[in-house]
């Protein structure tokens, strides 16, 4: 084969791997044996002749039973440099992974000769050499046999019967013979894992979805992986406590006690991420053994690890992905029979994909390399792409079994859709008499008098309508124009999942070559659904905590449909920091200088205070909240009132802005706020300000003027004085407050912002303005807790907040009434 191929295949400024060149003869011919654990852990099996050394890849690796035969693959000749190479080939080269000298030695043909090249050379070309190894773990003869009519490069390499011949696993001596180390402790760790902040166990996470896509695509800066037919599960390690968890909070911990007890062997103290199976002898999972795992066990049950978030004690969801998969890689025990690292393909989607549906497997899932774990998002950073249709589905409802089928006959189910339970049709296949019996069971305990479905199907026999509660996987031909599953089969119960959120699982459709996860994945250019284009996504914004420009805009486009209410048609002033959050920036108001794109609309007004006009950007679209990110502007900061009504402001605000006093001080005011809201029956609602406040904001449904609001809000906060004189103070000059905390009602004017709800602000942990529950202003709540990564799940969690602010407004008059 000759070196060319080898040299083709890397980039030596980017491996360690040496380069080498045809080496002079040996009087001694030597044998080496990597192990090699890059996307499959295999065996390099080498053997220097003419120079080089041939080489083949052997995936069970060599076996001193002479009844095993195990696949060799012929791959390219490597130079006899590589005999001594030891250590880690950086993630996207060819090949990446750790590789270790398994064993080495001496070697010779078996046969007599005075010349050995010349014997090994011809037996290699008539593809059967046969050779005794003298080496530190192999010995004796083998030989290296090409498969007929098989693929090209295809071998069986075989241990001979003789005195060195055992039935034991030699792999398990799975040390290097040099350096002593094992393949998994060669695993590069991040370097920077003290940039990573020390945080308490986080309990129950919810774990971060994919979004399902109509094919799959190759691209670089993308992580390939298999897409698992089991139980998604969170696990944790902690001293000698173990969990087990499904995204549900499913407690897996006994069911599956042999993975439970796996984590507790565990060096490390971590949470993974990872999905349960069981798989059968050919490695391939099969939900149906998975689910009647309590009753029957069939097959291998074992707990296929994709991440890590927490590593003795420190958060590492903001880690990139690939440095999350390293550490991974050394934490999960190769030799562990119950903890799998689910390993990856780099780049090559499309070819991963089509060994995937050649093996008839349910998937695959694409990762961006670089995407942090965002709890509880289904965003455009993970995605799947399925070789079949399957859909989970809820039960609503039963018919009685006929003929053959015994305990029950069909299943009527249905998926939510904007709150409502829809039918989707009938399951009545895939199902043995078993299951039947072990079903029926649990829908006579959920039954009740009348059907759920928002349109109630009408089937053939006698039908029993359930709650909604029991979840189950259908494989299925296709969605029918009545948006009906077709041909639908079960697969089995799905008790991880909640019936509330099951939803027709909907493909997008992608630009195969360019997939757009989110704006911090484009490259700067226009697109028709973005018309102007992004640049320096990687500039970085937050250092100490390594988020970008790309993160800020990412964050801005996961939130858009529930910021952007409080920001339609009011006036923007601009805080820009371009250089991040450090940057000390300029405001802007007035835009006409700026060469503005066409879909971003403007307002001008006239300023009493300069006595000018000022050109203002108005809010209208997503596109505009994302241009004005673009320019810098880390928050958004609008007016309290819209065009073309800018003279009623829609909310009153009461801003408590600290003065060298506690944030404790902070939630005693904001608290004593709450008291007199409350005795007054003033509807109210509070939000952490981002940084060291919290404003309460009142809505005032556009009713009323500035100057009326203004008043309003003074009256509020000289009853809040008066009860707190000594934590507070109505002087706006910090001087003259004597370290207290001011209660502004000042902002309540023509023209003054505050940062919108949800808007980021910028502090060095990227925190975010966040409405609350009023419990949840209590002293365990901090002013910077929510950040542009915790604040989407939150969203996923409770909700909008605000939505309140928006509706009927207080009525001041009725208020003034009361109180005088």
């Amino acid at each position: 084969m000759g070196l060319g191929k080898y040299f083709a295949k890397r980039k030596f400024a980017h491996t360690p791997e040496p380069k080498g060149k045809v080496a002079a003869p040996h009087k001694k011919l030597a044998f080496v044996v990597q192990e090699h654990h890059a996307s499959q852990l295999h065996y390099d099996f080498r053997l220097e002749l003419d120079g080089v050394l041939k080489s083949w890849a052997v995936p069970k690796g060599p076996s001193m039973n002479p009844h095993e035969r195990h696949l060799a693959v012929q791959v390219e000749d490597h130079p006899f440099a590589y005999r001594t190479f030891e250590g880690t080939i950086p993630e996207g080269n060819y090949g990446a992974g750790e590789v270790i000298i398994w064993d080495q030695g001496t070697y010779w043909p078996r046969a007599e000769t005075t010349n050995p090249t010349t014997t090994l050379r011809q037996e290699l070309a008539n593809g059967h050499l046969t050779f005794v190894l003298d080496g530190q773990k192999l010995h004796g003869e083998f030989a290296l046999i090409k498969l007929d009519g098989a693929d090209k490069d295809a071998w069986l390499l075989i241990k001979k019967g003789d005195e060195y011949a055992t039935t034991k696993d030699i792999t398990t001596k799975d040390e290097s013979v040099v350096s002593g180390k094992k393949v998994d402790e060669l695993a590069e760790k991040p370097t920077h894992l003290e940039a990573f902040p020390k945080k308490a166990l986080p309990r129950k996470i919810t774990p971060m979805l994919t979004t399902l896509v109509d094919e799959p695509f190759t691209k670089d800066g993308w992580l390939f992986e298999m897409k698992w037919d089991g139980y998604r599960a969170i696990g944790t390690k902690h001293k000698d406590e173990v969990e087990l968890y499904s995204r549900n909070g499913l407690d897996f911990s006994e069911k599956f006690a042999a993975i439970a007890e796996a984590l507790r062997s565990l060096k490390h103290e971590v949470v993974v991420d990872g999905e349960i199976v069981v798989t059968d002898e050919t490695g391939r999972p099969h939900f149906e053994r998975l689910q009647n795992w309590g009753r029957k066990q069939e097959g291998t049950l074992q707990y296929c690890v994709f991440d890590i978030l927490w590593y003795d004690g420190r958060d590492i969801r903001e880690m990139p992905l690939h440095e999350r998969k390293k550490l991974l890689r050394s934490v999960i025990p190769k030799s562990s029979q119950k903890l799998i690292f689910s390993d990856d393909v780099v780049r090559e989607g499309e070819s991963f994909f089509r060994s995937v549906a050649a093996h008839h497997l349910e998937g695959m899932v694409a990762k961006r390399a670089d995407s942090t774990y965002q709890a509880g998002i289904r965003g455009g950073d993970w995605l799947k792409v399925k070789t079949h249709l399957r859909q989970e589905v809820v039960i609503g409802g039963f018919t009685e079994g006929r003929g053959t089928r015994t305990y029950l006959g069909a299943l009527l189910v249905g998926v939510y859709h904007r709150g409502k339970f829809e039918y989707v049709g009938h399951v009545n296949a895939g199902m043995p008499d078993d299951e039947r019996r072990l079903l029926r069971d649990k829908l006579n305990k959920l039954e009740q008098p009348a059907s759920l479905f928002e349109q109630e199907p009408k089937p053939n026999g006698t039908v029993h309508w359930v709650r909604p509660r029991l979840v189950c996987e259908v494989s299925f031909s296709e969605w029918t124009s009545e948006n009906m599953l077709r041909q639908p089969e079960f697969e089995g119960l799905r008790p991880d999942k909640n019936a509330s959120e099951v939803h027709r699982e909907k493909p997008k459709k992608l630009d195969a070559k360019h997939p757009e996860a989110s704006p911090a994945a484009k490259k700067p250019g226009a697109t028709a659904k973005q018309p102007f284009a992004f640049t320096h996504l990687d500039k970085l914004f937050w250092p100490e905590r390594g988020y970008t420009k790309g993160d800020l805009i990412h964050y801005y486009e996961s939130v858009s449909h529930t910021i952007l209410p409080y920001l339609l048609d009011r006036p923007i002033s601009m805080l820009r920091q371009p250089s991040g959050y450090k940057d000390h920036g300029f405001f802007q108001k007035d835009v006409s200088s700026l060469h503005l794109p066409p879909f971003v609309h403007t307002k001008t007004i006239f300023s009493e205070s300069t006595n000018e006009n000022v050109k203002y950007i108005v809010m209208k679209n997503l596109e505009t909240l994302l241009y004005i990110v673009q320019l810098g502007s880390i928050e958004i900061n609008p007016w309290s009132s819209r065009v073309p009504h800018l003279s009623k402001p829609d909310w009153a605000v009461i801003d408590l802005d600290p003065e060298g006093v506690t944030f404790k001080d902070v939630i005693a005011i904001a608290k004593t706020v709450h008291e007199v809201c409350e005795e007054w029956h003033i509807p109210h609602y509070p939000k952490t300000s981002g940084k060291t406040g919290i404003h309460i904001f009142i809505p005032t449904g556009g009713a009323y003027t500035y100057a009326q609001v203004r008043d309003f809000a003074h009256l509020i906060v000289l009853e809040v004085n008066k009860r707190q004189p000594k934590l507070t103070s109505l002087e706006r000059n910090p001087r003259d407050r004597h370290h207290k905390i001011y209660l502004d009602y000042l902002q309540n004017g023509e023209g003054q912002t505050l940062a919108s709800p949800y808007s980021v602000r910028p502090t060095k942990d990227a925190s975010v303005s966040t409405p609350l529950h009023w419990d949840e202003v209590t002293m365990r709540l901090t002013p910077q807790q929510f950040t542009i990564k915790n604040t989407p799940a939150r969203l996923q969690k409770v909700g909008d907040l605000w939505k309140p602010i928006l509706g009927k407004g207080v009525d001041i008059q009725e208020i003034l009434k009361t109180l005088s």
